[in-house]
């Protein structure tokens, strides 16, 4: 428990726990008159009858007052003080009359909840490939019967289908009878990504999933997940953040990560904070970063409330022939922050 000794100035560090100041402050002390006694100690406590206890344990009585119904005037006591956020105390001002201490209350210091090691938690509302835009059964698939004399008739088939420049370059033309196309492979089903599957069947949670083909080729597509509409206050310091990502592989040992950014504006940022053991064929919740880490990069609040914050993951195949799938059933992500001023 922190106590703030305030006299006449706010106190501006107390920052956690049930906290308590003194009576000048309107906080912590009995603002207005403690009336336990029935009849007795209440009638002393003015016409009101106030028993604040402003900004009292937990903030119980949200910085208020309680009116004690017999014994003094049951219409006292309506106090605002010990706002449970932390705020301003105006405590013991009773509708009854005036309090007898802690007329008017300086800034809380902290409050119930404190004011370090707040956090809020998000699901990812956007979800999109970072190297094809156009739709799986539409544009993507006919890409595989595509006929080609060379690649460059693949690369720009392609890029017509809704993939970018860069990722469509790593398109092949297959020798056979007739040549054709082998595009690269990208993440699909970006609805799916919106709500998470409950099901302790595998086969049923893969059906609820985004995936993505795993081959051995030289584009590894990111999973973009985004706009996760976090809410943190203006002047907030950002301490850490954390992602949750609910994944599996169709067979083990046969995907790992390839990388986990922090995404913001633009692109992804800061360091990398992909995991060297390969994907399990469970599916569970593998954390990435942490309520202090900050993944290299400085945050504002504005940044993580923005549409475009969120994380981008890359998978890697770890055979040198045949496929995979990877899946990603529901991402979340926990900010931690802090509003000590």
């Amino acid at each position: 428990m922190l106590v703030c000794v305030l006299q006449t100035l706010p106190c501006s560090v107390a920052c956690g726990g049930d906290v308590h100041g003194n009576g000048s402050a309107g906080a912590g002390t009995t603002a207005g008159a403690f009336a336990s006694n029935v009849g007795g100690d209440s009638a002393r406590s003015g016409a009101g009858g106030a028993l604040a206890h402003a900004g009292g344990a937990s903030g119980a009585a949200v910085g208020g007052a309680a009116a004690s119904a017999t014994g003094g005037a049951a219409t006292g006591g309506a106090a605002t003080g010990g706002a449970a956020t932390g705020g301003a105390a105006t405590a013991g001002a009773s509708s009854g009359g005036a309090p007898s201490s802690g007329a008017s209350g300086q800034a809380g210091a902290g409050a119930a909840s404190g004011c370090a090691g707040l956090s809020q938690t998000r699901s990812a509302r956007s979800g999109k490939s970072a190297g094809f835009s156009g739709g799986y059964q539409s544009d993507y698939y006919p890409l595989y019967s595509h006929a080609c004399s060379a690649l460059a008739d693949c690369s720009a088939a392609c890029v017509t289908a809704g993939g970018s420049p860069a990722s469509c370059a790593a398109s092949e033309c297959i020798d056979s009878t007739p040549d054709y196309c082998l595009p690269p492979t990208y993440w699909f089903d970006f609805d799916r990504l919106l709500t998470e599957t409950s099901s302790p069947d595998p086969s049923v949670v893969q059906e609820g999933s985004v995936w993505v083909i795993m081959v051995n080729n030289p584009y590894r597509d990111q999973l973009l997940a985004s706009n996760f509409q976090f809410e943190i206050p203006s002047g907030a310091k950002i301490l850490g953040i954390s992602f949750s990502i609910k994944e599996a592989a169709d067979s083990e040992n046969l995907i790992a990560d390839y990388s986990v950014r922090a995404l913001s504006g633009a692109g992804p940022v800061g360091l990398d904070r992909g995991h060297t053991k390969p994907w399990t064929a469970e599916f569970h919740p593998e954390i990435y970063g942490g309520p202090a880490d900050l993944w290299g990069s400085n945050w504002s609040p504005e940044a993580v409330n923005a549409a475009s914050f969120g994380v981008a993951l890359t998978p890697l195949y770890l055979d040198s022939a045949g496929n995979g799938r990877a899946y990603v059933d529901f991402i979340t992500a926990t900010v931690t922050y802090d509003v000590c001023q």
